[in-house]
């Protein structure tokens, strides 16, 4: 009877436990794109974090500092970018009062004397003023809703960034101290760990400086570049072009190829075929500085070693189309989880023996077949 009752007492904790998981579970499913951000946002302050130690200072203000010195650069190019988009569109705008002002133009040339048209304009004007206190009523409540939603997601991307450098570590020990008699939850962690931080503190460096380089490179051009060719907005594409570095191999190509190609178009049709030469040397710098070098020396040095290149490019490809613009980050990080699940949790599962924590690359590894399809050499005996 007493085994009965504690048994029954232990469903019951279990069910209040599994309620509360699932309540934390949908809360967090709600905001899955903050956490996505913050869990980038870790990794990628983490170096920052990790390399204040040496000054000796205490742990939230090392934390603090860290999020400023990645933080400030990051804002600042993003609020760039908002102002060049404010800028495009308010000239925009200013073609489209040319044309009203031309259509006005047009409609005083033309015979109304027939038509009343102070009494349809008050009648327009009245319309107009209900319609307009309307929408501005609804513009500024979706405005206050949308303001208000940004501030509370940042806050939420803060505060959680900033409690991942403080307490992360010692969180994750606790629970493997607790939970993980069997040791392979920690040889799990140790190898997912590195492997995040690796790729997504890379991703981000990579980022920046293809960003400046670009900005740079294009600057440059302009300085020597006949007008009809100059790159318009350069720091604009230089920026993009750091946000296309993301995607491995072919992002990068992304930006700088519809421009050269453009400025191309602009050169043929100007009549002055000269032009196209500042448009190739512009092709063979974008292509060698731009993107080669960046690419090459940076992400070769401090993007993960264990991920295969093609699979993290088919996430970054992927993410985007399943999950939206999170998935960008939440695909990678999903894949790494999954290789590393593949060769540390299903062999435990399998034969319950904790495996090491070194994931073997595919380049690494001969597959049989090869080998018995494989010629013999000219040292062996055909016999």
């Amino acid at each position: 009877m007493d085994t009965d009752r504690t048994l029954g007492r232990r469903l019951l904790v279990g069910a209040i436990v599994a309620a509360l998981f699932l309540l934390v579970a949908y809360v967090a499913f709600s905001f899955l794109a903050v956490i996505v951000f913050a869990i980038f946002l870790y990794y990628a302050v983490r170096p920052i974090y990790r390399s204040l130690e040496r000054f000796g200072l205490p742990n939230r203000v090392r934390a603090g500092l860290a999020l400023v010195l990645f933080g400030v650069p990051f804002i600042v190019l993003v609020a760039y970018t908002l102002v060049i988009i404010a800028l495009e569109t308010q000239a925009l705008l200013e073609a489209y009062d040319v044309h009203a002002q031309f259509l006005e133009g047009v409609l005083a040339e033309i015979d109304v004397t027939a038509i009343d048209l102070e009494e349809i304009q008050e009648l327009l004007a009245e319309a107009a003023t209900q319609a307009s206190i309307g929408v501005m009523l609804v513009s500024l409540a979706g405005m206050i809703n949308l303001v208000g939603g940004a501030f509370v997601q940042l806050l939420i991307l803060i505060v959680l960034t900033y409690y991942m450098l403080i307490d992360g570590p010692r969180l994750v020990s606790w629970l493997l101290s607790t939970y993980d008699e069997s040791g392979v939850l920690r040889s799990y962690a140790r190898a997912v760990d590195p492997e995040l931080s690796m790729t997504l503190f890379g991703n981000i460096v990579n980022v920046f400086v293809t960003a400046i380089v670009g900005v740079i490179t294009f600057y440059t051009y302009n300085a020597f570049a006949p007008a009809p060719v100059e790159v318009p907005f350069p720091a604009l594409i230089g920026a993009l072009a750091g946000v296309g570095s993301l995607i491995p191999v072919v992002g990068i190509k992304l930006v700088y190829v519809p421009v050269t190609i453009l400025l191309a178009v602009n050169a043929w049709l100007s009549g002055d075929l000269s032009l196209l030469v500042p448009v190739a040397v512009l092709a063979g710098v974008s292509a060698v500085v731009v993107d080669f070098i960046p690419d090459f020396f940076i992400r070769a040095h401090i993007s993960g070693e264990q991920t295969h290149t093609g699979m993290l490019l088919v996430s970054y490809i992927v993410g985007p189309a399943v999950f939206g613009f999170y998935g960008l980050f939440l695909a990678p990080i999903l894949l790494i989880l999954v290789i590393n699940a593949v060769h540390v949790l299903v062999p435990y599962a399998l034969n319950g023996n904790p495996p090491g924590t070194r994931q073997a690359r595919l380049e690494e590894y001969e597959s049989p077949l090869e080998s018995l399809t494989a010629e013999p050499s000219a040292s062996e005996d055909p016999d």
